[in-house]
């Protein structure tokens, strides 16, 4: 499920924030829904080695008035999206929303706008297309030949990249008590990614490096459903990898 979120500048007019803004909008969910689901910050949802926290973010979306000294100016109002494949994330977030008198990002306070529920698409043909409202990003920790650790992220063109997409959602269902056979198919292919889609953002002291565009998905409905409501790729919670549906 997925939520839009709309924020109005307490001045009216526009808002100031970092260009590197992920972590203020992971910060501002946490504190939505941590008194009513602490472990979603605590200890997130075990998937082998890998923790899962289950909710994705997109970027901010708005009219972008100025970049300026480490800086992005929005005009007011701007909107942002949320999904997470858990029914209570969703409710007690949109709750806590509503009834905030004001909301901070950063050093810029924010009124809350309007909160609407998206509708699911029909996913029951096995296709469909999703657009990036966020870098997705897809990596593998390798080791170097000095012994340095090294960070290598794939391209959408790479069958690294589908592969691994396919794989999070797997790990994804098996958190959620989605029992699919192992062979159970799954496909990505990029459909219009350019050389501009591919963005840096630091996250904190992180560099990390991903892709817009629009991506084919193909394959098993529940997976695919998934990959909407859940995001694709890594790092879903810092604010990478979420998908709006191509009509």
């Amino acid at each position: 499920m997925q939520l839009q979120i709309e924020l109005v500048a307490s001045n009216g007019d526009y808002a100031v924030l970092p260009i590197h803004y992920n972590y203020l909008l992971q910060g501002l969910i946490y504190s939505m829904v941590k008194d009513k689901m602490p472990e979603i910050h605590a200890k997130g949802y075990a998937a082998g080695e890998r923790i899962l926290r289950l909710f994705v973010f997109s970027r901010l979306l708005g009219r972008v008035k100025a970049i300026k000294d480490g800086k992005i100016v929005f005009a007011s109002p701007l909107k942002f999206k949320v999904g997470s494949p858990l029914e209570q994330f969703i409710e007690v977030f949109a709750e806590t929303m509503l009834a905030a008198e004001e909301i901070r990002l950063g050093d810029t306070i924010f009124l809350p706008g309007t909160i609407a529920v998206i509708p699911v698409p029909d996913f029951s043909t096995g296709k469909a297309i999703g657009r990036a409202i966020s870098p997705v990003t897809v990596y593998s920790t390798l080791q170097a030949p000095d012994g340095k650790k090294k960070t290598y992220y794939y391209h959408p063109v790479e069958k690294e990249f589908g592969q691994q997409v396919r794989n999070n959602l797997l790990k994804k269902a098996a958190v959620l008590g989605i029992n699919l056979p192992p062979d159970v198919p799954l496909e990505l292919h990029p459909v219009n990614v350019k050389g501009s889609d591919m963005k840096v953002v630091y996250y904190k002291d992180t560099v990390i490096k991903g892709w817009l565009g629009k991506y084919m998905l193909t394959g098993d409905p529940q997976l695919i459903r998934l990959a909407f409501s859940a995001g694709i790729g890594a790092k879903n919670s810092q604010g990478f990898g979420m998908l709006e549906p191509v009509v």
